[in-house]
């Protein structure tokens, strides 16, 4: 079950709970009356009908577990379905009996399914216009002149029940639908979020992906061509870090590339921009403002961060830095060629002065 699903079915149970808790109620508030006139005019099946939907209501409002929904949904549409048979039964079109049906097909269609909603909605209408044709002198307006005081209160109080139990019923659901709503619109907005962040990130390191370091470096060459400031980018490389991974495992090798990952963005200003290129190899962007000097300082403290050996549970790793640095527009004024300098530059680190860097134009002089 995804989590879209347990989402959904984690909220219909909430509204079937509130629901039950609606008819208990419902049931509590009527209960005064049903013992008077039980009281007063002697036993009816409808009096015993009354007090059984309250003893089910608090029993399944009550258990342990309220994951099987479904009786929560049967019993709330069975008092509906009672309230609207009886209305129809002794009061006729006028007891609130539409309101009644529209929020029990409703139930059953948030609830359950629109097939079910659809096929109970059906039987009854059906039943209801029978009840109808078969006792016409049912069909009592509440504004008839000619009702008795005690017929005209009680056809009144019925519809105003009945059309209360409904709006409420119907309320709730309504209030739940812009609850799930706004749940599914932010849960759809973070999934965009974890989508936007795995594509613009390395998964390891959270660093910035290859593509997002690319666009910042193509806007950052943009930005210091027009207003006529340097620019600078250090390619850093992880010196053997295969003998890493086959000493002490391909976990020791991806602890030691997050914890380049982690000085590399301690070291660098909010500013500057820190990638993984792939496999051992980083990529920072330095923006504004930018120099040799400001270069080598960095550089310097990067070298300097991994002078010591870096702790890896009952091991300790060490981890030397080979960096090539290009600096735009004094090494090259396309994208293309401060990367492919500071590759160069790097490699040299790499094969003539490993744990130091080399900036693109010492290259022929070294």
């Amino acid at each position: 079950m995804t989590d879209s699903q347990k989402l959904q079915n984690k909220l219909k149970q909430n509204i079937a709970v509130k629901l039950v808790l609606i008819v208990i109620i419902a049931c509590a508030l009527l209960l005064p009356v049903t013992v008077i006139t039980w009281l007063n005019e002697g036993y009816h099946h409808l009096h015993l009908v009354h007090i059984v939907f309250l003893i089910l209501a608090f029993a399944l409002y009550f258990r342990p577990s309220k994951q099987l929904f479904g009786i929560d949904v049967a019993l709330v549409t069975m008092f509906l379905s009672f309230v609207m048979l009886i209305g129809a039964y002794g009061i006729g079109i006028n007891s609130g009996l539409l309101a009644l049906l529209f929020s029990s097909c409703l139930v059953l269609l948030y609830l359950h399914s629109s097939m079910l909603s659809a096929i109970y909605g059906f039987l009854a209408i059906a039943l209801v216009a029978t009840i109808l044709l078969l006792k016409p002198d049912s069909v009592i307006f509440p504004y008839d002149a000619h009702l008795s005081l005690d017929t005209a209160y009680y056809v009144w109080n019925f519809s105003i029940i009945s059309v209360l139990i409904a709006f409420v019923v119907i309320s709730t659901l309504l209030a739940e639908t812009y609850k799930k709503f706004s749940q599914s619109t932010l849960l759809l907005a973070k999934k965009k979020e974890e989508l936007d962040y795995l594509a613009n990130h390395d998964h390891l390191t959270g660093l910035s992906s290859q593509r997002l370091a690319q666009e910042q470096l193509e806007l950052t060459l943009n930005m210091a061509k027009r207003h006529e400031f340097k620019a600078a980018i250090l390619y850093i490389d992880i010196d053997e870090f295969s003998l890493i991974n086959d000493a002490l495992g391909h976990d020791a090798g991806d602890y030691a590339l997050k914890e380049v990952a982690k000085r590399i963005k301690e070291l660098i200003r909010d500013t500057d921009i820190a990638c993984r290129q792939g496999g051992d190899e980083f990529l920072v962007i330095l923006h504004f403002p930018v120099s040799k000097e400001a270069c080598d300082i960095i550089c310097k403290r990067l070298i300097a961060a991994f002078d010591q050996r870096v702790p890896y549970k009952d091991h300790e790793i060490k981890i030397n830095l080979s960096i090539g640095v290009a600096i735009f527009p004094d090494h090259g004024d396309t994208q293309y060629e401060l990367r492919t300098k500071a590759d160069k530059a790097m490699q040299f680190s790499k094969k003539h002065n490993k744990h130091n860097f080399t900036f693109a134009d010492e290259i022929e002089t070294k």
